[in-house]
């Protein structure tokens, strides 16, 4: 079943293939939300390939676990399909294990940060979950480790989990 899976996102990943919009409750900041930030993720069709990487990684227990907190700029399944295709089946290979472990985690950084603590009236770098950083600028993007340009799916920031923040992202952040 998971080789099925696997199949199936990296199919999806090579043409194309993308979601609707993503739908998500109005965050209240402040005042965690009930489920976890992998639940929330789980419960929506946009995050599937997501999820599927943390599954696949052993990744998915950081994100389901309610001791820490954390904050994650969340792909949507439309980020991953903008990755050339020989990138997804490196990423998908045994061979590139280790290095899809340290793009999710350059995903993730501690602790519950909404929007107002990533992004100000001058840039900040933030230090993510693999040891690298970001660069979040006042115009409400964020620089990546490759110098890409990502943006955040407004108005869906400060989705607020029992265990931490996710922002929706539209381009997978590169290390």
């Amino acid at each position: 079943m998971r080789r099925f899976i696997l199949a199936l996102t990296a199919g999806a990943l090579a043409i194309g293939i993308v979601a609707g919009p993503v739908a998500a409750k109005s965050p209240v900041p402040g005042k965690p939300g009930t489920q976890t930030i992998y639940q929330i993720a789980d419960s929506n069709a946009n995050f599937s390939t997501l999820t599927s990487l943390l599954d696949l990684t052993g990744l998915d227990a950081a994100v389901k676990q309610t001791d820490t907190k954390l904050t994650v700029f969340a792909p949507t399944d439309a980020a991953f399909a903008k990755l050339p295709p020989a990138t997804v089946a490196f990423l998908l290979s045994p061979a590139g294990r280790d290095t899809l472990v340290d793009i999710l985690l350059y995903h993730v950084t501690d602790g519950r940060r909404f929007s107002n603590s990533v992004f100000g009236k001058n840039p900040k770098t933030i230090e993510m979950l693999n040891g690298g950083t970001i660069t979040t600028n006042p115009d409400l993007t964020i620089t990546d480790g490759a110098g890409q340009t990502v943006s955040p799916v407004l108005p869906l920031v400060n989705i607020n989990a029992s265990n931490g923040v996710i922002h929706v992202i539209d381009t997978v952040l590169l290390p």
